[in-house]
C-alpha cells in the first residue's frame, strides 16, 4: 500500500495587517461610542462630537492603508496620510473646546500646515517616490500636532485622572515619533511600505493601536469627571447668584467653626438682606429683582477675601462667612458692601447687615446666628442701610 501526503493549507495574515484591522474595528467603535455619548452629555460640555469624529476618521483611513496596491495612491497614500493628520488635529481642537478655549492657531496658518503636508506627500509620491521620507513627514507634521496638543493639556485641563492618562497617552505617542525619526535619521529604520513586517515597523504601528483608544478613553472620564464636578457644584449653590446654597452654608459655617476652636482663631458671619426688595419685584418685576439679585452677589463676592464665603439663604437673605475676621475687620467689609450698591445695576441697591464674632467655646453655631440675626434686626429697625454688631 502506497501511503499519500496530506497536505494542509494554511493562510498567513501578515502581523501588520491584523494590527490595522483590529485598530479599524476599535477606533470605529470608540467613535461610535463618543458619538452616543456627546448626544447624551449636557451641551456644555464640549469637545466628545469632535473627538469622536476625529476617531471616525482615523478608522476609515485605515482601510485605505489596507488597500495599497489595489487602488490609487492618491487614495491610498496621499489621503489616507491627509486623514491621519486631520484626525489627530479635530482630537486635539475637541480637547481645546472641551476646555472653552478656541484654537491659538488662524485658518490661513492651519491651512497652510495641511498644505504642505500633502505637498510633501504627493512629491514623494509621484515626482520623487521615498517610502522613508513619507514616513518621516508624517511622524513630524503629526509630532507637531501631538505635541501641541500635550502642551494644552498640561497647561489648560484640570490635574485629574482623566487628564493624567491622556498625558500618558500623548507622551508615549510623541517619544514613539521621535525615535522613529531618530531611526530614520540613522539608518537604522528604514520602512519598505505598510505591511514591512520588521520589529520596528510592527511596533510603530501596533502603538498607536493601543495609545489612541487610551487616549479616547481619558477624555471619556474628562468628560464624566467634569459632569460629576457641575452635578456637585449645582448641589451646593443657588442657580441663580452661584452663591452656596443654605445647606452647604451651614456645612462650611460648622467646618469654620471647629477650624476656629481648633487653632482658636477668629470668625465672623454677617447676615445680609437687600432693602425693600418686594417693592422692587412690585415695582419694577422679578426679572429686574433678578438681576439685581446677581448684581449683589457679583459686587459682594468683588469686596470678600478669597477665603471667605457667600451664601444665599433664599428670596434676598444672604450670609457671608469671614475666618479669620473679628468684628471690626467684618464691618469693614460690611462697609464696602454699601458702597458697592451704590454703583448697583440695572439700579442702585442698599443692604442691611448684621455681624457677629465667634466668642470660642462653649459659643455654637444656633448662638452665633442668632446673634448676627439680632443685630440684622436692629440694622432694619434703625432705618436699613446700615451695619450692627453683636
Amino acid at each position: 500500500m502506497i501511503g499519500k501526503a496530506k497536505h494542509k493549507n494554511t493562510f498567513s495574515m501578515p502581523p501588520t495587517l491584523i494590527i490595522l484591522i483590529t485598530s479599524c474595528i476599535t477606533a470605529t467603535a470608540m467613535g461610535v461610542i463618543l458619538l452616543i455619548i456627546a448626544n447624551t452629555y449636557p451641551k456644555h460640555i464640549r469637545g466628545l462630537k469632535e473627538w469622536g469624529i476625529s476617531t471616525l476618521i482615523i478608522a476609515l483611513s485605515i482601510p485605505l492603508f489596507m488597500a495599497r496596491d489595489h487602488i490609487p495612491d492618491a487614495l491610498s497614500i496621499v489621503l489616507a496620510n491627509l486623514m491621519l493628520l486631520m484626525g489627530f488635529m479635530v482630537m486635539n481642537r475637541g480637547t481645546r473646546r472641551f476646555s472653552g478655549s478656541e484654537s491659538a492657531y488662524t485658518r490661513k496658518l492651519l491651512l497652510s500646515f495641511v498644505l504642505a503636508y500633502v505637498s510633501l506627500f504627493a512629491w514623494f509620491t509621484y515626482v520623487q517616490p521615498h517610502v522613508v521620507m513619507r514616513v518621516a513627514t508624517l511622524s513630524v507634521f503629526t509630532l507637531v500636532v501631538i505635541l501641541d496638543h500635550l502642551i494644552f493639556a498640561l497647561k489648560k485641563l484640570p490635574k485629574t485622572t482623566g487628564r493624567n492618562i491622556m498625558v500618558f497617552s500623548l507622551s508615549v505617542l510623541i517619544i514613539s515619533r521621535i525615535l522613529r525619526l531618530g531611526g530614520l535619521g540613522f539608518g537604522f529604520d528604514q520602512p519598505t511600505g505598510v505591511f514591512d513586517a520588521s520589529v520596528s515597523n510592527i511596533f510603530f504601528i501596533a502603538l498607536p493601536s493601543i495609545m489612541l483608544p487610551l487616549g479616547t478613553i481619558s477624555f471619556i472620564m474628562l468628560a464624566s469627571e467634569k459632569l460629576q464636578r457641575d452635578m456637585e457644584f449645582k448641589n451646593r449653590h443657588d442657580g441663580l447668584t452661584q452663591c452656596l446654597n443654605k445647606k452647604a452654608a451651614f456645612d462650611e459655617l460648622y467646618r469654620e467653626i471647629n477650624r476656629a476652636k481648633r487653632h482658636e482663631s477668629k470668625l465672623s458671619v454677617m447676615l445680609i438682606d437687600l432693602d425693600n426688595f418686594k417693592s422692587i419685584n412690585d415695582t419694577h418685576g422679578h426679572l429686574a429683582g433678578d438681576e439685581i439679585l446677581l448684581d449683589f452677589a457679583n459686587r459682594a463676592k468683588a469686596s470678600l477675601r478669597d477665603t471667605d464665603l457667600l451664601a444665599r439663604f433664599g428670596g434676598d437673605e444672604f450670609m457671608a462667612i469671614l475666618p479669620d475676621a473679628d468684628l471690626k475687620q467684618a464691618t469693614q467689609v460690611a462697609n464696602r458692601l454699601h458702597d458697592a450698591g451704590n454703583k448697583g445695576q440695572p439700579f442702585a441697591w442698599s443692604v442691611s447687615v448684621g455681624v457677629s464674632e465667634w466668642a470660642g467655646e462653649p459659643d455654637t453655631l444656633a448662638t452665633l446666628l442668632n446673634r448676627a440675626d439680632k443685630a440684622l434686626y436692629q440694622a432694619k429697625a434703625s432705618g436699613r442701610s446700615q451695619t450692627q454688631a453683636l
